[in-house]
C-alpha cells in the first residue's frame, strides 16, 4: 500500500511540475514579447523624434520643405507614408508627428493575444534665439526696421551712431576680426552680453572675409543649402557707452540672419549688401524673446 501511495504522489508532483513548467513558458513568452513591444515603442518614439527635429528646421519660410523633410527623416527610420502623418502647425511655427507601427507577437499569438499596434507622437516647436554659436563681429541697431527679404546695404566702419557697428568678439584689432567674420565666432553668444567694438579702417578685412564667404557657398537669399557660409549670424544691439558720436560698447538684444550678396569698399570702410531672412538654427530661445527672424528649435511634446 505504501508502494501505490509513493507512486501516486510521485505522479502528481510530475503532473504538477509539467502544469508548473507550462505557465513559466507562458511568463517567458510574455516577458519576451513585453521587451520586444517596449523596444520597438522606443525605436517608433525616436522616429517621430527625428522626423519632427528634421522637419522643423525650415521653419517658418518653408512648411512645405518643413513636411518633405520630416517625411524624409520618418522614412530613415522605418516609418512610410502610410505609417506617419506630418502637420505644421499655426503660424508655421511648429511641426507634429504621429506614428503607427504594428508589432508581430513572438509567442503570445499562441495565447489568444493580437498583434498590438503601437502608436507616438512627437512635435518640435521654433522660438526666438536667445543664445547661439558661430555669430559673425558685425552688429545691428535694435531700431533698424528688418524687412525679410530686401535688399540693403549695411555700413561698417567706425561705430559712428547709425552705422552697421564691427564688434570686438575674440579680441580688437584687424586680424581677430576678420577670422570671426570669415570663421564666425567659435563660442557662444547670449542676450544681455557687453561687447566692445571695434575701431579703424576694416574695409580691407571685410572685403577679404565677406568674399570668401560668398565664394563658398552657391543660391540665393530664398534659396540655398541648409548649411551655407552665406548665411550668417548677426547680433542685434543696443548702444550702452556712446563716446563724441561713436558706440564704444553695444548690449546683445537678440539675434537676425543676414544673407551676403556682394562686399565693396568705400571711402569710410566697407559695403555689405544681402537680405535680412528668417532661420531656424541650432540655439537657446525663449517665448519671451524679442522676434528679429532668427529662432532655435527644441521637442515640445
Amino acid at each position: 500500500m505504501m508502494e501505490r501511495i509513493y507512486r501516486d504522489e510521485r505522479g502528481s508532483v510530475i503532473v504538477l511540475a509539467a502544469l508548473m513548467m507550462v505557465v513559466f513558458l507562458g511568463f517567458l513568452a510574455l516577458v519576451i514579447d513585453v521587451g520586444n513591444l517596449y523596444l520597438e515603442k522606443s525605436r517608433l518614439q525616436k522616429a517621430v523624434d527625428a522626423a519632427v527635429l528634421a522637419g522643423v528646421q525650415e521653419l517658418p519660410v518653408w512648411p512645405d520643405d518643413a513636411v518633405h523633410a520630416a517625411q524624409y527623416a520618418a522614412a530613415q527610420n522605418g516609418l512610410n507614408g502610410e505609417n506617419a502623418e506630418i502637420l505644421v502647425g499655426e503660424k508655421d511655427r511648429s511641426v507634429q508627428a504621429v506614428g503607427s507601427r504594428t508589432v508581430e507577437l513572438f509567442f503570445a499569438n499562441s495565447l489568444g493575444f493580437p498583434n498590438p499596434t503601437l502608436r507616438a507622437s512627437a512635435t518640435a516647436s521654433i522660438q526666438p534665439l536667445t543664445a547661439g554659436e558661430g555669430a559673425v563681429p558685425l552688429g545691428v541697431d535694435e531700431s533698424r526696421q528688418l524687412i525679410y527679404g530686401d535688399v540693403v546695404k549695411l555700413k561698417v566702419g567706425d561705430s559712428t551712431v547709425g552705422n552697421f557697428g564691427a564688434l570686438a568678439l575674440t579680441g580688437p584689432g584687424a586680424k581677430d576680426y576678420k577670422t570671426d567674420l570669415q570663421n564666425g565666432y567659435g563660442f557662444e553668444l547670449e542676450i544681455g552680453t557687453v561687447l566692445d567694438t571695434q575701431t579703424g579702417n576694416l574695409a580691407g578685412p571685410t572685403r577679404d572675409a565677406v568674399s570668401y564667404r560668398i565664394s563658398g557657398c552657391s543660391g540665393t537669399f530664398d534659396h540655398h543649402p541648409s548649411v551655407c557660409s552665406r548665411v550668417v549670424l548677426i547680433p542685434v544691439y543696443k548702444p550702452v557707452a556712446i563716446q563724441s558720436n561713436q558706440v564704444k560698447q553695444v548690449q546683445i538684444v537678440g539675434f537676425a540672419t543676414f544673407f551676403l550678396e556682394s562686399v565693396t569698399s568705400t571711402n569710410e570702410g566697407a559695403e555689405v549688401v544681402g537680405r535680412f531672412i528668417q532661420k531656424a538654427i541650432t540655439g537657446s530661445i525663449s517665448a519671451n524673446q524679442t522676434d528679429y527672424g532668427t529662432y532655435g528649435y527644441k521637442l515640445t511634446q
